[in-house]
């Protein structure tokens, strides 16, 4: 009988600020738990016993002490055969196999969207953990390329593992009047957005080619999902011009975002750069249609179940958007297309593919 592929799991970044590295280390934890011949073993430096206060206040502490050295301590007394780390941070040293999740490589692409000392930081990390790594999992054939042409690492040396969709994003039935109640949507057509404010996400840009669908369509609302507070004064001028047109619920559950994408005439994911991106997934397999940017590594992830635009044309956005609100035909196209498309990712299959890359490691040790 063979042994089972004991793998160290760094959870830390289950508690990152980044919504979408969070929820890959949660995810794909879980998905590796489920994976026959294998055991994980979750690494952190906190208990679940540990407060949300107390956690905050350790992650000053992890570059000094956790990465440095207790993480590798934690794997070896394990006694594992890989160590994963799916954030950017990795030990000093370790004698073991070591996998490595690289996201993006935006410092390099887009040093504009960091401050300074911030790109130098990043590009930093991220090159010292792609160069110590035995094996380099990526999301997307895009990041792959980037990696090898921007960062220098070697084509061989990098898996790329698309993402999944969790199970529980599927069409459900949402009453207009619960969606009413619970965010303020009134029951008209309703756009939706799904986000962080930073400028790769290009949330300016939609918001002028939402003022241009209003003209054709002004009983039409903007739902932005993911924004707390806004602090860019740009953005915060663009939303007052539409006024009570742009709705914003903040931060949401994954059942509320269910409800929202199955509920909504379009995503709209108008992003500069994406290592994946997992709300056209989520949205597709809630039977949304989807508008998205052709740039990065979207494309590779919308393929034929969305329409892609050029994500710098307010004018070429709006096109995109009207398609969907002024021709149900297409509109019910989109939506099953979009549900076939989103069956071809799933955290079982991310979960396959990361434990070849880990197997691919340990052979090169």
């Amino acid at each position: 009988m063979n042994r089972l592929l004991r793998v160290g799991f760094d959870v830390t970044p289950s508690e990152s600020q980044s919504a979408g590295i969070s929820r890959y280390t949660r995810d794909l934890s879980a998905a590796l738990g489920r994976s026959p011949g294998v055991q994980v073993e979750r690494l952190t430096d906190h208990d679940a016993r540990t407060s949300r206060m107390e956690r905050v206040t350790r992650r000053a502490g992890r570059r000094l002490t956790y990465y440095p050295a207790m993480l590798d301590r934690t794997a070896t007394r394990r006694d594992v055969d890989v160590l994963h780390c799916p954030g950017q941070m990795i030990p000093v040293h370790t004698a073991l196999p070591l996998v490595v999740t690289v996201h993006d490589v935006l410092a390099w692409r887009s040093p504009e969207l960091f401050s300074r000392a911030g790109a130098a930081q990043q590009r930093l990390l991220v090159s010292r953990a792609a160069k110590r790594a035995d094996r380099i999992v990526v999301a997307s054939e895009f990041t792959k390329a980037e990696l090898v042409h921007l960062v220098g690492i070697h084509a061989d040396r990098i898996t790329a593992v698309p993402l999944g969709v969790d199970r529980r994003f599927q069409h459900i039935e949402s009453e207009p009047m619960q969606l009413a109640h619970r965010f303020g949507i009134p029951p008209v057509p309703f756009v939706l957005w799904v986000g962080t404010p930073e400028p790769r996400k290009n949330l300016g840009t939609l918001l002028r080619a939402f003022g241009l669908v209003r003209r054709r369509a002004p009983e039409c609302v903007l739902v932005l999902v993911g924004m707390d507070r806004v602090t860019d004064g740009e953005l915060d001028a663009e939303m007052e011009r539409l006024g009570s047109s742009v709705i914003r619920p903040g931060f949401v559950t994954d059942d509320d975002l269910v409800a929202l994408y199955s509920a909504t005439a379009c995503l709209v994911f108008p992003s500069l750069n994406e290592g994946f991106g997992l709300p056209p997934v989520e949205a597709m397999a809630c039977g949304a249609p989807v508008v998205a940017s052709n740039r990065s590594s979207i494309p590779e992830v919308v393929g034929d179940a969305g329409i892609l635009v050029d994500a710098t044309d307010p004018d070429d956005i709006a096109d995109g958007i009207e398609r969907i609100l002024l021709a149900p035909d297409i509109a019910t196209d989109l939506r099953a297309r979009g549900i076939a498309r989103a069956r071809q990712f799933s955290w079982d299959r991310c979960a396959e593919l990361t434990v070849d890359a880990y197997r691919a490691a340990i052979a090169t040790r």
